[in-house]
């Protein structure tokens, strides 16, 4: 192992202190101060004696006191398969060491998280991260980060079985309690809302996606561990259970996210929002050409497509003295691996001179031809998880 320099990196405090000892460990290998490095694994066996990454390397260390110490794992050649995701864990640990953003940068995925969303959740699964993101004033924060394990058949779910992880923009649904579950789900999960409507238009199947524990017997699992859930080791998944409102906490999943710093963050917001306003303002002016130039020709709700939709949306608003659109609890957030692809969600208030309602509505943007166009929108009750 080559060494790392590390002090750059944030500190955006890892639970326990497990991983600060582990990759204190690791270095010490890399630096091959073995004394050093026996001392650390042997005290993180003894604070967690079901880790076996942990397990795995302390005893090569002990086993290198009579032989030379060769690959990590190397007298363990009957277990290989097993060895090798240990391995690429510490891989995936170290390389977090290094890659960890630098405090102050903002995803560039993440455009606008509302006022009553408080917490978000980044998963990365190219750094194997789960990062907690708070909305600080208005301003997303890094306030942690934990170790993640995801589907061992790897990321872009597209059909039931296939073992991966999905890519994208979705919310947690509930809360599931250990008591309640299988051992391998650990101390409890939080389901997220995959298939969403996005996934289900362009075919994609399977369900039960989770955030949730590691197996009871077992401290951390190895990058590509789980069906296709998001793993993280049972102390962790607990701190961050208690941070998550079910009823509103975002959950964004990509293969590399883009981090930005808060200048350029808060001039993508201000042109995103820009777009929005346009949409809502153009909605209200009555004037069909203008409205109806905000919607993709591949716009779909379900059950009108563009064409039946811009007949019909001319017909209602035609007849209107009056619209007027308020729009509360924005939030905008883009798919991690496809810039081009951007979730609206927000609180509509609508009123005209014969009729109001108040609905909470969710947009699906895409950009074509440079400008960004609708392409589906709904409310929950109309099938939106």
């Amino acid at each position: 192992m080559a060494s790392l320099n590390t002090s750059a990196a944030p500190d955006y405090g890892v639970s326990e202190g497990n991983e600060e000892l582990l990759i204190q460990g690791l270095q010490s290998l890399s630096t091959r101060d073995f004394d050093s490095a026996l001392e650390q694994f042997r005290e993180l066996t003894e604070i967690r004696p079901d880790f076996r990454l942990a397990q795995l390397v302390y005893a090569d260390l002990l086993a290198a006191q009579v032989n030379p110490l060769g690959q990590v794992g190397s007298n363990l050649a009957k277990r290989q398969k097993e060895i090798e995701g240990l391995i690429a864990e510490a891989r995936a640990r170290l390389q977090m060491e290094s890659k960890k953003p630098q405090a102050g940068l903002i995803p560039s995925s993440l455009i606008k998280m509302s006022e009553d969303q408080r917490y978000l959740l980044a998963v990365d699964t190219g750094l194997s991260r789960l990062f907690v993101i708070e909305n600080h004033n208005g301003t997303p924060r890094v306030v942690k980060d934990y170790y993640a394990s995801y589907g061992r058949g790897g990321v872009v779910k597209e059909k039931r079985g296939d073992l991966k992880t999905p890519l994208g923009v979705y919310f947690v649904t509930k809360r599931l309690l250990d008591k309640d579950l299988p051992q391998r789900y650990g101390s409890g999960a939080l389901p997220i809302n995959y298939p969403n409507v996005w996934d289900k238009r362009h075919g994609r199947t399977g369900s039960g996606i989770w955030v949730h524990g590691s197996p009871v017997n077992t401290y951390s699992r190895p990058p590509l561990a789980s069906e296709g859930c998001v793993s993280l080791t049972n102390p962790d998944f607990l701190e961050l259970d208690k941070l998550v409102d079910i009823k509103n906490t975002p959950v964004l999943i990509g293969e590399h996210f883009n981090w930005i710093p808060v200048a350029q963050w808060q001039q993508q917001q201000k042109e995103m929002t820009a777009v929005l306003e346009a949409w809502r303002s153009d909605w209200e002016s009555r004037l069909h050409d203008q409205y109806i130039a905000h919607y993709s020709t591949s716009f779909s709700d379900g059950s009108k497509g563009f064409s039946a939709f811009s007949k019909h949306k001319q017909r209602v608003n035609g007849a209107k003295s009056y619209i007027d659109v308020k729009l509360n609890k924005v939030s905008l957030f883009r798919y991690p691996n496809d810039p081009n692809l951007m979730v609206a969600s927000f609180e509509q208030h609508y009123k005209s001179d014969n009729y109001h309602s108040d609905s909470i509505k969710r947009q699906y943007w895409v950009k074509e031809g440079g400008r960004w166009k609708i392409a589906y929108e709904g409310e929950p009750s109309q099938g939106i998880p």
